[in-house]
């Protein structure tokens, strides 16, 4: 029986750029930062928002993943939930986080798209 979903993969070319902004600029909690094969130089990081079960693996990429490349700077097609979404676009938007406009309100719930280091969009949204 599967219980949980433990990761969710974001492509980025630079780790410890993407490890700064999701730690730093959106207060993720590092998780694991350690290599990832002996010897391989490629490091296993990820991060979550604090008290998340689901992390975030901010996956490098290099020649041996070069079909994933694609993927990179494309939406990921996942979404970040928070309580105030007014409050936390103001907050991340004092932070330099670009958003890709105001947030929109819907019947289901209000969002608004950000845009990480590595140019991936994700969905910030406050449901109804």
């Amino acid at each position: 029986m599967i219980t949980s979903i433990a990761t969710v993969t974001v492509f980025v070319e630079d780790q410890e750029r993407a490890k700064a902004f999701y730690t730093e600029k959106l207060g993720f909690a590092l998780i694991n930062d350690a290599e990832m094969f002996p010897g391989s130089g490629m490091r296993w990081i990820t991060v979550a928002p604090p008290g998340c079960a689901t992390e975030l693996s901010l996956f490098p990429m290099g020649e041996q993943w070069e079909h994933y490349r694609a993927a990179m700077g494309k939406p990921q097609c996942f979404t970040l939930h928070c309580d105030d979404l007014m409050a936390t676009y103001q907050e991340l938007s004092e932070k330099g986080v670009q958003f890709l406009g105001e947030p929109q309100v819907q019947p289901w719930g209000s969002f608004a798209v950000l845009v990480d280091s590595e140019g991936n969009q994700i969905v910030l949204g406050q449901p109804s």
